[in-house]
């Protein structure tokens, strides 16, 4: 096992060459789409808003970011030798300020992933994580550092795939649930609520909020559902009280 992570860490390690030759651009770029390609698919597997090609196009375009800012520092660096120390003295550049433009402007990419499902339930949190952690590896391999990069994509694929099984298995999320009771007339409005309450008792469902509208016979329960609650056996309990006329979850 150790004579393998040798033969990688040699492949991988980082060599400045002082130059970017198109062999070292091209290799790069395409390591950036397998890498980015990687994760992609799982999220494309999934049908996540971002999938295949938006993670490609995001590790090879911040691949592309990093490396024209390591060509500038290289530039920079030709120049203050053949211009002398009075030109050397002056000059200034920042080797990580494109890197950090792209690490902060994908957080709007990764925002439009991100989107209110059923209920109060928020859906791409992960998607909007990998697609920023993508971006990073696309930095990582445009400035040279495929060791980091490889390291990090095996670790984000372990993090989506395995711990989401994990995670599943150990904790038990919570839903928050909308349900709309409506009665036929509002006279016997009170005895119907009570008899809702017993339902959500009795499946151990936690009412967060009501709203009630007498007037109009209609109530609505916002209540946190954990476990092997059914929404369909939850809305046919409901149904089966005397005097409701519908039942349906919103």
């Amino acid at each position: 096992m150790m004579h393998i992570f040798e033969v990688l860490d040699n492949f991988l390690k980082i060599k400045f060459t002082g130059e970017l030759t198109v062999e070292i651009v091209c290799f790069r770029l395409i390591l950036s789409i397998l890498f980015g390609g990687i994760v992609g698919y799982e999220r494309e597997k999934n049908n996540r808003p971002a999938g295949f090609r938006t993670h490609i196009l995001v590790c090879f375009g911040a691949a592309i970011v990093s490396m024209v800012q390591d060509q500038l520092r290289l530039n920079i660096l030709d120049l203050a030798h053949t211009e002398g120390p009075t030109v050397a003295a002056v000059i200034k550049t920042d080797l990580g300020r494109l890197g950090a433009q792209v690490i902060s402007g994908v957080g709007f990419l990764g925002a439009g992933s991100i989107m209110k499902e059923k209920g109060e339930t928020v859906g791409g949190l992960t998607t909007a994580a990998g697609i920023w952690a993508t971006a990073c590896v696309g930095l990582g391999i445009g400035w040279g550092f495929y060791n980091i990069a490889a390291v990090a994509v095996v670790f984000m694929i372990i993090i989506m795939v395995t711990l989401k099984k994990l995670e599943s298995k150990l904790v038990r999320k919570a839903r928050l649930l909308k349900f709309e009771v409506k009665f036929f007339d509002s006279e016997d409005f009170a005895n119907g609520l009570i008899e809702a309450y017993e339902v959500f008792r009795q499946r151990s469902i936690k009412i967060t909020e009501i709203d009630k509208y007498q007037d109009d016979a209609l109530v609505t329960f916002t209540v946190s559902m954990r476990g092997r609650n059914n929404i369909s056996d939850v809305v046919v309990s409901l149904s089966s009280i005397q005097n409701v006329e519908y039942v349906r979850d919103v």
